[in-house]
Order: structure tokens, then sequence, then C-alpha cells
């Protein structure tokens, strides 16, 4: 038993990356690797954005995206690390499941929870938007979000999901080896992503989706409460799975520049996903050709006389490659695959290794329609149209000459009066102007806010919401509450429903449907009594608010339709 032992000792030792053949691809595009979604201590990991930065450059990464979450605090390390360019994006939390924010400025509102405006942010901010871990194991980190529209996509891979998936026995051999060789180690625990490879397939049956991989990197391992192992390391995952972008340049050693062509090539899907640790992934090519044209894995090509498909490169002795039309079997082959006549579809590639349960490649797909159907895809993946706002039924304030509404700070906060500002509103008549310096609270003092608050009892049944016109001299987020009676709650009797909306800096009308607000007491009644309404509120917390915040907001028109 023991020489048995020592023998598998030393294969696990031993053990490196499978060897490749066959030609490098000669398509002209720069491949760069990187991986995506590292936490640091700006939230949950255990690494500081410096030393995470520092670890993607001793892995060899072309890119490392932080994300932590709901916080773009890492944004200091943003920047080039000797030859490896970290970026900082944001893991949201929202009540559809994490939604990752990549090529993003640091902005500041807070994100409010709310996944429909955590995509508007993210659009609104100029960045990339993928679902994380989307069918996590564990139920509050699942997405739920799937017919939100707009152009996100997905996480194929994630860290986490694998780790949770591969249960405590498989975890325990992996630590066990781990020590002897750690890529070998972490390889045993990745499983076949099959479940979220279908529901991928069923998104891209209506609308252009790209997929990446998560690290979901912590390097930690939580026991229990209280109680985490700081394994496995940053540089030992960055060396497990990575995403492939294919520009059409070389990086410049310009953040500025390279790290938006970066996020473009992902939120295209000009990518794709390698298991580097099971060999180096970096000379995969899957293209579309037809004469002197060429096209690649998020591209769209019509249909023509000639189209074939070819996907091949540096790959290992005996890879398996399956060409996929929408999810099905067309092609299979080993060391490449090709097909020719080439029909209308979405075509995506997966490479596999004898031995392994994980694919080693997961392609993008290239996308064979014609040019009605291309534009009905592009349409589905578009950001929906501002929606028309409603007249309002009950008009609740619409401060000429007077307010209903009372202003309410903190005593570390401020809000200056009159809180009326006579000619403030868009048509030169009166608004409420909520001039506010938030407060920076501390563990002793952690509730800090600005507000204006209506105490008055009403009756909205038959209501569908709150409409009302706002602006800001700058970007914000305010919650609109409305409280109502719950004899079980804490708070005075009251239950808190909220939901946020976002200022500009011209006059812009929004409503807010009584069906979104959402409330976090743990005593809830599960429904906004309507007939039951204690107050209306606008808060400036620090859930909306970075604190030490300042700036101007205006309100006017406040109704009920």
């Amino acid at each position: 038993m023991v020489l048995v032992a020592a023998a598998f000792g030393l294969r696990v030792v031993l053990w490196r990356p499978l060897e490749l053949t066959g030609a490098a691809p000669a398509d002209g595009f720069t491949r760069v690797a990187g991986v995506v979604h590292v936490h640091t201590t700006a939230s949950d990991g255990t690494g500081t954005p410096a030393q995470v930065a520092a670890a993607a450059e001793a892995a060899g990464l072309g890119f490392v995206a932080i994300t932590d979450h709901n916080t773009l605090e890492a944004k200091e390390v943003e920047g080039y690390h000797g030859t490896t360019l970290a970026l900082v994006g944001v893991e949201a939390s929202t009540q559809s499941g994490h939604l990752l924010g990549l090529g993003l400025p640091d902005p500041v509102f807070r994100f409010s929870g709310d996944a429909p405006d955590a995509l508007d942010d993210v659009r609104l901010l100029g960045g990339a938007a993928f679902a994380a871990h989307p069918l996590s194991p564990r139920e509050d980190f699942r997405w739920t979000g799937w017919d939100l529209p707009g152009p996100w996509g997905m996480e194929l891979l994630n860290g986490d999901s694998q780790w949770r998936e591969a249960g405590w026995w498989s975890l325990l051999g992996s630590a066990s080896l781990y020590g002897l060789n750690p890529r070998y180690a972490l390889l045993q625990s990745l499983s076949s992503p099959a479940s979220v490879l279908q529901r991928w397939d069923a998104l891209l049956a209506e609308r252009d989706v790209p997929g990446i991989a998560g690290a979901d990197a912590h390097a930690r391992i939580v026991i229990r409460k209280e109680t985490a192992l700081r394994f496995p390391s940053y540089e030992s995952v960055f060396a497990l799975f990575r995403n492939h972008v294919l520009l059409d340049a070389p990086l410049e050693g310009e953040p500025q520049r390279d790290g938006p062509a970066i996020v473009a090539a992902l939120a295209r899907g000009r990518s794709y996903v390698g298991v580097d640790a099971l060999a180096p992934a970096g000379g995969f090519s899957f293209q579309a050709e037809a004469g002197d044209e060429r096209w690649t894995m998020g591209d769209t090509v019509s249909p023509r006389p000639g189209l074939r498909l070819r996907a091949g490169g540096r790959v290992p002795r005996g890879a398996r490659f399956t060409l996929l039309r929408d999810g099905r079997v067309a092609q299979q082959g080993e060391q490449e695959a090709g097909l020719e006549p080439v029909d209308a579809g979405v075509y995506r590639v997966e490479v596999r290794v004898p031995g392994w349960d994980v694919p080693w490649i997961l392609s993008n797909p290239i996308y064979v329609f014609p040019p009605e159907e291309a534009e009905r895809r592009r349409q589905r993946a578009a950001w929906p149209a501002e929606p028309t706002i409603p007249a309002p039924a009950l008009v609740v304030d619409s401060f000429d000459g007077g307010t209903v509404f009372q202003p309410a700070f903190d005593p570390r906060s401020s809000l200056s009066e009159p809180l009326l500002d006579p000619g403030g509103g868009p048509d030169g008549t009166g608004a409420a102007r909520l001039q506010f310096r938030l407060g920076i609270p501390d563990p002793g003092y952690p509730h800090t806010y600005c507000a204006i608050v209506n105490q008055q009892d009403r009756d909205l049944a038959g209501g569908s919401g709150l409409v009302l016109a706002i602006k800001g001299d700058g970007v914000y987020r305010v919650w609109v509450q409305v409280r109502d009676e719950n004899p079980a709650s804490a708070d005075d009797g009251l239950e808190y429903w909220f939901a946020s909306v976002r200022t500009s800096t011209e006059w812009r009308r929004v409503a807010v449907p009584f069906a979104r607000l959402r409330s976090i007491n743990k005593k809830t009644d599960g429904r906004l009594d309507l007939d039951k309404v204690r107050a209306l509120v606008f808060v400036l917390d620090r859930g909306a608010e970075k604190p030490g915040s300042q700036g101007t907001i205006w309100i006017d028109d406040v109704g009920v339709y």
C-alpha cells in the first residue's frame, strides 16, 4: 500500500500540462489570455488589490479583472503591472442573482440591488454585463433574470460553482494533492458544465450571448462561519482556466486603450475559454471562410456559396473536436473539425481531451444568419427603449408655494433649507431641492442619511405606482420608499418598501411601479398594503451613495398613477 501511494504521489508530482501538436493559427489576430472575476480585501478576498495584481503578473496573465462585491474600490491598482493589465469592475448583488460589470468608471452612486437597475447602470457607464455563476448550487447565488433585456452575457465556467458541485470529498482530495502539484490538484475538481451549456444554447437560439469563464477567486475556502482556509492561492487559480481574447492589434501598453479593447472583445464574444492547466490553450482557432473573406468568434456572417467552418490549431494529441449547430452535434473530428456547406444557425466548438470530463476549449459562437434574422437577433439583444411615463391620477405634491414633505437627516449629515426651490422645476415653477451632504459612518455609528419625508396616512389602493420628475447636478441614486402598516415590524410598526431611481443632469420623468418595490424586513408580511400607507420618503444613504458624497437633487410633480 505504501508503494502504491508513493507511486501515485510521484505521478502527481511529475504530471505536467499536455504537449501540443499542429500548426499555430495564421488568422492575424493577437491573442491575450486573462482571468475575470477576482475578489480582493475590498470585499471578501484575502489578498489586497496590489497583491492580486502581483499574483496575476507572476502567473503570466495578459489581463486580470478584479470584480469585488458592489464596489470598485480597487480602482487604485487599475493599469499595467509589468506586462499584466489590471482592470477593475464589479460583481453587483441583485435580487435576480449576481452580475459582473466590466469596463466601468467608479460611480458616486451605489448599485441598487435591482437587476434591471444594475443592467441599466452598466449600460449608462459604458460597460459589459455578464451573469455570474448562473446555475450555482447555492440558490441565493443562482441567476434568475433570464428574461431580462439587454446584450448581457454569462459565465460558462465558474470556480465557485465548480468547487461547490465537486463536494467536500473531492475538495479534500484536491487539498491533499495541492502541495504536490497545484495544477493537477485543482484540475481534479473540475467537471463538465453541461447544464450551463444547455442554458447557454437556449439563450443563443434567441440572440447573441457572449460566454466567459469566471475564476471567482478569493484565495480562501470557507469551512464554516468564521473559519476559512487560505486555499487555493490566487496564482494557482489563475493558471487553471482563462479567457483568450482575439484582438485586431497588439496591446500598446496604454491602459486607456487596451482596457476597452479587451472588454469590447469579451462583450462581443471574440474570445474563447481554455483550461490552460490541462494544456496551453493560446493556439486554438475557429473561423468561417468564403473566398478571401474570414470571420471568427463573435461575428455574424450571411449564408453564401462556398462558406465553410474550420476549427483547429495547436492542440493536445488525441483532442476530440465537436462542432455544434444550435446546440446539437454537426461535425466531429480528431485534432480538427470542419463543415461545408454551412446552413443558417449558431455554431460553436467544444474540444475535449481523453480522460478529462471538463472541456479543454469552449468557443464563443460564429453566427450564420441572413440579414433579416441577424437584425431580429440584434433587436432582441438591444437595450429597451425608454418607457412611456403615465400621467398621474393623483397629485401628491407639485411643490408650488408649499410642500407636504419635511427634511430629515442624521447629525453627521446635512440637508440645506429651505427645501423649496421656487423656480427650480422643469417648467420654471417650484420643485423640492435636496442639497445634501451624506455623513461618513463608522462601526459605532453605522447609519447616515438625508431624506425628505411625508408622514401622512394614505389609501392608494387601485394605484399602480408613483410618478415624478427628477434631476441632479450629477448622477445619483435615490431610494423611493413607501411605508405601510405592519404591526410585527420593529420599525415603529412600519414596513419599508423601496426601489431606486437614478438622476441625470437633465430633467426626466420616471415611474416607480408598486410591484417593483421590495422589502428586506425580517418580519415582512409579504405584501405592500396600499390602503394602509403611512409615509412616502425619498432617501439618500450609504446604500445609494458613497459616504461623504454631496450634491443637489431636484424632485417635482410627485403623483400616483
